[in-house]
């Protein structure tokens, strides 16, 4: 019976494993939960029919042990040995328990038997010395139960008591158990399969609603979102972070639209005015020598900033793709802005610019990155503080940092607007930022470096007073 249990698994395992091949999550699900509750269906009902059977049988031998004493009682009556081809030692057999009895010889020859005793019984071998344990036997006809009682008669020598439980009746029961618990499977396993199919769909149609939502979102529709009413699970958090990438692509996409646009409109006006010069040269530059001269100007000029923007639009895409080489190395940040101040000074003689503090210190960075940020910091400077005004550039090592600060005394920057100057093509006021030739892109890249070396920035700054900008970089101990 336990083999037939366990073929039926094998063969289900087997079932499953080439449907589950290709098939939909839900029905993979269902699959998976359906086997799993008929194997533990299966496995309970093996075990009950196991612990049955091992009861019944049980009971069986208890009462094989019962008509033991009790005949061997009825032949040692009263002191005195019945003659074992009496049957009154058969009169205490209960009729409804089917057991029957037999004495019989060594030999074979029968000595007595009750009614109906047409079991074919083997005896002990006779070399064994202790009495023949119980014992089953089974066929294609009859499931017994029996045991061979040894006894030493005075009248016949050694005979042997034969009991026999007769086990068809039980053996009927354990087949109508089986039949009845393998329909209960087969309906429990069908509802299983059912309710698990069911179930799955109901668990998993936010899934079909996202995929429909995914298929809906495109580069020109980035607005649709996931909504999943459940409550927080699995599927809600797949949601939820499928929107938040969403954001971030929207979000991304709209920053290259914008830099796009910005980009292009700030390379119009040079092609704007290039051609205008051009114009001018093709009608008047051929017999006006100044005309000539200041178109040449202008050109030589706008092209300049062009080449500029360009420059700077190049560095920012190739951030952005992560194809900007950095090449890291230790030198002597002292050293470098003792450097960048004696350039600035000669470059710009309109200011006062001083280093009131340059500690001596070693940084692990890239020598022209640092170096370009700096020179962002102080063009900066330079175009927003008026004549005569102050720039100064310091480093001060504090524990396991440098801190460079570039301050100045020019027109400051509104409280507002702090949060936005590190935007790309961000101008906080455009007219005075295009007559020195602002572009909005020098800060976003010196945030960009201070980003790649792990580093801080702040920003202090009071309309009229003047700006503080504070770099932080960590020190390699």
């Amino acid at each position: 019976m336990l083999s037939k249990i366990i073929n039926c698994i094998s063969k289900m395992i087997n079932y499953s494993l080439k449907i589950i091949k290709g098939t939909k999550i839900s029905i993979k699900i269902t699959i998976v939960y359906a086997f799993m509750f008929s194997l533990v269906l299966l496995l309970l009902n093996a075990s009950i029919l196991y612990g049955v059977k091992y009861y019944l049988y049980n009971q069986s031998n208890k009462q094989i042990d019962d008509m033991q004493t009790i005949i061997l009682n009825n032949i040692t009556a009263k002191n005195q040995q019945l003659d074992l081809s009496d049957k009154g030692i058969f009169l205490n057999i209960p009729p409804k328990e089917n057991i029957s009895v037999r004495i019989i010889q060594e030999s074979g020859k029968v000595i007595n038997s009750s009614e109906k005793f047409d079991y074919k019984i083997k005896l002990p071998r006779n070399n064994d010395k202790k009495v023949q344990k119980e014992r089953h036997m089974e066929d294609k006809d009859r499931h017994l139960t029996y045991k061979n009682v040894k006894f030493q008669s005075k009248k016949y020598g050694i005979v042997y008591i034969q009991i026999v439980k007769d086990m068809n009746s039980e053996y009927n029961f354990m087949k109508i158990l089986f039949g009845v618990m393998a329909a209960a499977d087969f309906i429990g396993i069908i509802a299983s399969i059912i309710l698990g199919y069911i179930i799955s769909k109901r668990m998993l149609k936010p899934i079909d609603y996202i995929t429909k939502t995914a298929e809906n979102i495109s580069i020109n529709n980035l607005k649709e979102r996931i909504e999943v009413k459940e409550p927080e699970d699995e599927l809600e958090r797949l949601a939820s972070t499928f929107n938040k990438m969403i954001d971030r692509l929207q979000e991304a996409f709209n920053k290259q639209a914008q830099f796009v646009s910005d980009a292009s409109h700030e390379l119009r006006t040079p092609v704007a005015v290039i051609q205008g010069y051009a114009n001018l040269l093709d009608r008047w530059g051929k017999d006006d020598r100044d005309a000539l001269e200041k178109s040449i100007y202008g050109i030589k000029l706008e092209a300049a900033n062009m080449a500029n923007l360009i420059e700077k639009l190049l560095f920012l895409a190739r951030g952005d793709s992560g194809t900007q080489l950095i090449e890291k190395k230790k030198f002597w940040l002292n050293e470098l802005i003792d450097e960048v101040v004696k350039e600035s000074r000669i470059i710009e003689q309109n200011h006062v610019i001083s280093s009131s503090r340059n500690d001596t210190v070693r940084v692990c960075a890239d020598y022209k990155m640092i170096k370009q940020m700096l020179r962002v910091f102080i063009d900066n400077s330079m175009k927003f503080t008026p004549e005569h005004g102050k720039i100064d550039i310091t480093s001060e090592v504090q524990g396991k940092v440098v801190k460079i600060t570039v301050s100045d005394t020019g027109i400051g920057i509104p409280k507002e607007e702090i949060k936005n100057i590190f935007n790309r093509f961000y101008i906080v006021d455009k007219s005075r930022s295009k007559e020195k030739g602002g572009t909005g892109l020098g800060l976003s890249i010196a945030k960009w470096i201070i980003d790649m070396h792990q580093g801080a920035i702040d920003v202090e700054s009071e309309e009229g007073k003047g700006t503080k900008i504070t770099v932080t970089l960590k020190l390699d101990k």
